[in-house]
């Protein structure tokens, strides 16, 4: 599995519940999510709709913000509309939206891009995490790549897998408490704390990476856990969080800071989104964005003021 965190040569694996565990969390199963059932998956999607038109018109006065409002760019605190990305993007090709209406998360994938312009054409890898409190936007976590650096360029990305949308039947869903701990012992192996055997994979299970196969492809011959056997492979994720669970649909999407082990120093560490496909409590698919070159801090429950 290489990454576009270190050099090309490198690997990579990268990858809320309103809690947020340490470097070793509690089972994730055992972190109860803060009730937020005021805005339904309706309202949920609509405030991304609204959210990602302001970005392209450049104006946020249509949005519904709290007088509590916390905004952060790749980790940096900052305030609405003045991210790393606002005031150049003139289209999203590829959108990619989840929502969890239990916990308030609104979370979109996307690629951007300034063109048609005169300007130097201009491309981004993005993804925002958005908190929804009784209608009002309260959380914004962006992060922007550039689309333009080495591996799959993010003007590749045209539409998402439908995977992620496709329905399971019953006997094949997983509980929320289930697809949060199958995410948790996912970074457990990326982590070396567990085998990767342990892992549940799917025998269909594929891995991409900002539009990239990191698994089953010449880029990285190896299997979702087969990949494993490569030493290299490996971060410290820490700061995990459990944002979205989706019984019916068998997503689940967690963050998590993926650091650098010191013995493996050329692992370029990123905070990094990893959403998944699970079906017969398997992981079937798994899809990441993040920064590829390096982002070392979320800015988000990582010590005070965070």
């Amino acid at each position: 599995m290489r990454s576009k965190l270190a050099p090309l040569a490198a690997y990579a694996l990268l990858a809320g519940l309103g809690a947020v565990a340490a470097s070793r969390p509690a089972a994730a199963a055992d972190v109860a999510p803060a009730p937020s059932a005021d805005c339904n998956r309706h309202c949920l999607l609509s405030i991304l709709t609204t959210y990602t038109e302001a970005l392209v018109d450049r104006d946020v006065s249509r949005l519904a913000v709290s007088a509590q409002l916390r905004v952060t760019s790749n980790g940096v605190v900052t305030t609405l509309g003045h991210g790393q990305v606002w005031g150049g993007v003139k289209r999203i090709p590829y959108r990619h939206a989840f929502v969890d209406p239990v916990t308030g998360a609104a979370v979109f994938y996307g690629t951007l891009t300034n063109t048609p312009t005169r300007d130097a054409e201009q491309w981004w890898f993005y993804v925002v995490r958005l908190k929804v409190v009784r209608e009002q936007i309260s959380e914004i976590e962006e992060i922007a790549y550039d689309g333009t650096l080495g591996g799959t360029p993010a003007s590749s990305l045209d539409l998402p897998h439908s995977i992620y949308d496709t329905y399971l039947p019953q006997v094949e869903r997983s509980t929320r408490a289930q697809l949060f701990a199958i995410a948790d012992k996912y970074f457990d192996a990326v982590t070396g704390a567990i085998n990767y055997h342990d892992v549940p994979w799917h025998p269909e299970c594929q891995r991409i990476e900002l539009g990239t196969f990191t698994v089953n492809s010449r880029l990285g011959p190896g299997s979702c856990g087969g990949e494993f056997k490569d030493p290299k492979v490996r971060w410290t994720v820490c700061n995990r969080r459990f944002y979205i669970a989706d019984e019916e649909r068998g997503v689940v999407l967690a963050i998590g800071n993926f650091m650098t082990p010191p013995e493996l120093p050329t692992n370029n560490g990123s905070v990094v989104f990893e959403v998944f496909k699970i079906q017969d409590g398997l992981i079937r698919h798994i899809e990441a964005f993040f920064r590829g070159n390096g982002q070392l801090h979320s800015g988000w429950g990582e010590g005070p003021g965070s």
